[in-house]
C-alpha cells in the first residue's frame, strides 16, 4: 500500500460522498465569488480548491472505463464504506491476499497517472515558454529564470 495514495484515495471517496460540484466535476461557483466582499461586508468566504481530488476522479473515471476490476477495487475499498479486507474479498469473490495486491496495483496505476499528468502539465509550460521566446525575442534562458 502506498500511503500517499491510499489518503489522496481517501480524500477523494469523502469529496465524492459530499459532492458539492453538483456531480459535474467543477465547482457551482467561481473562486472569484468566494473572494469578493460584496456591499462593503467583510464575509467573503473561503476558497475551496477541490483539483486534487478532481485529479483523483478523473483516474478513477478512466479506470471505470478501462478496467473495470480496478474500480470495483476502488468502489469497495473507498466507496462502499469502512469494511474490512475480509467483506471487501467476500464482495469481490477472491481471498484477501488478493485484495491487497489488487490494491497495490491500484496504487501504482494511480500514482502512474499523476505522474503522466505532471510530465503533460510540465511539457505544455515548456512549450508555452518556448512560444514566448519566439514571439518576443526573448532568450529561453532568461524565460526560465523567471518561471
Amino acid at each position: 500500500m502506498i500511503e500517499y495514495i491510499n489518503k489522496r484515495l481517501i480524500d477523494w471517496a469523502l469529496w465524492t460522498k459530499r459532492r458539492e460540484d453538483g456531480g459535474q466535476g467543477y465547482s457551482g461557483v467561481a473562486s472569484y465569488c468566494n473572494m469578493v466582499s460584496t456591499h462593503g461586508s467583510s464575509g467573503a468566504g473561503p476558497v475551496v480548491l477541490d483539483a486534487p481530488e478532481m485529479e483523483i476522479e478523473r483516474i478513477v473515471r478512466a479506470l471505470r472505463l478501462e478496467r473495470i476490476e480496478q474500480y470495483a477495487v476502488v468502489h469497495w475499498v473507498y466507496l462502499a464504506g469502512n469494511l474490512t479486507m475480509e467483506r471487501v474479498a467476500r464482495e469481490l469473490k477472491c481471498h484477501r491476499d488478493t485484495v491487497y495486491v489488487r490494491l497495490h496495483a491500484l496504487h501504482l496505476q494511480v500514482m502512474n497517472a499523476m505522474f503522466d499528468a505532471t510530465i503533460e502539465a510540465e511539457d505544455r509550460a515548456e512549450a508555452e515558454r518556448a512560444r514566448m521566446a519566439l514571439t518576443a525575442k526573448i532568450p529561453l534562458a532568461k524565460i526560465r529564470q523567471f518561471s
